[in-house]
């Protein structure tokens, strides 16, 4: 059995990825080995040469993410492929929204049980993946998501939140909650064609549409309560055009996961799980949030890929 901590320095401002590779250091040997990485996507690209490598000897690797969402989801991706690696995940960044979906989140800070959890059996849990195509001219397009892809009035606000943590004490939660106050003054949502499983669900303008394999977004906002991460299916949630006001008296209800409890919210919510999602902006592109990378494309296509990883829970 083979371990790697591969520690992002520049998350969670820092603070605590230094912390985790202070205490890693006592932890390593030749079957356990740090590295850092140095700039985007880099995680991703370490993580497939330690598990090719590995694979090449025949080896189990365990290949620890340490760092926030951004970073687990670029080590997943290099870790696809690889069916002698298991995802371990260490939370460092500001946000921590896809530990939140496990039973224990705050065990996953706790380097001696991730070590003795990533030795046991009943520890390793195959979750689904989201893989979205898109096209690029005549080039198709790949990228793969195992939190969940935001649209309109919660992507635009942590796309806000994104910047907002550049300014002094603004960061985590602080500014996701910042970011929502400026959004809820411009109100922009976003107006697509929305397919599930090849029936069209909705066609014009929404405040947000979110498919989601995790529960949370923006540091703790629980706003698909219903996802699953092992279920084989997308979360969809479609929230139409609400007013300023309305939007302000739900927002807590809807950062608590209890939007479907207000009464007659229903009719301003469309709900439902699917296998595949096809979110079609109706004019030129869309700017929309996958894993906390921002991205700007025309039409997307959403599968979820059952099972295509296994995540270490301690």
């Amino acid at each position: 059995m083979k371990y790697a901590f591969i520690v992002n320095p520049a998350s969670g401002n820092g603070k605590g990825a230094t912390r985790v590779r202070e205490e890693l250091k006592a932890y390593e040997t030749d079957n356990l080995r740090i590295y850092c990485t140095e700039g985007e996507q880099d995680a991703t690209v370490l993580a497939d040469s330690i598990a090719a490598a590995a694979e090449k000897e025949g080896e189990t690797v365990n290949v620890y993410a340490c760092g926030g969402d951004g970073t687990i989801q670029e080590i997943a991706k290099g870790l696809l492929n690889h069916p002698n690696s298991r995802l371990g995940i260490v939370p460092v960044g500001s946000g921590n929204d896809y530990v939140r979906c496990f039973n224990h989140p705050e065990h996953f800070m706790n380097i001696e049980l991730q070590l003795k959890a990533g030795e046991r059996e009943e520890c390793l849990r195959k979750v689904d993946v989201l893989e979205y195509t898109w096209r690029e001219g005549e080039q198709e397009m790949t990228d793969y998501a195992i939190n969940g892809i935001n649209i309109g009035f919660d992507g635009n606000t942590a796309i806000l939140a994104h910047d907002l943590k550049e300014l002094p004490l603004v960061h985590g939660t602080g500014s996701y909650l910042l970011a929502v106050l400026v959004n809820l003054v411009k109100k922009k949502g976003t107006d697509l064609q929305v397919f599930a499983d090849g029936k069209e669900i909705h066609n014009g303008p929404l405040m947000l549409a979110t498919a989601a394999n995790g529960r949370f977004c923006g540091g703790g906002v629980e706003s698909c309560p219903h996802a699953l991460l092992d279920n084989g299916k997308i979360e969809l949630l479609l929230v139409r055009n609400i007013t300023r006001r309305y939007l302000m008296r739900v927002f807590p209800a809807f950062k608590a996961g209890r939007l479907e409890t207000i009464s007659g919210v229903d009719k301003y919510i469309i709900p439902m799980r699917a296998e595949e999602v096809i979110l079609k902006p109706n004019q030129g592109r869309m700017k929309y949030v996958a894993d906390g990378e921002i991205r700007e494309t025309g039409e997307i296509k959403v599968r979820v890929l059952p099972g295509a990883l296994t995540v270490i829970e301690p």
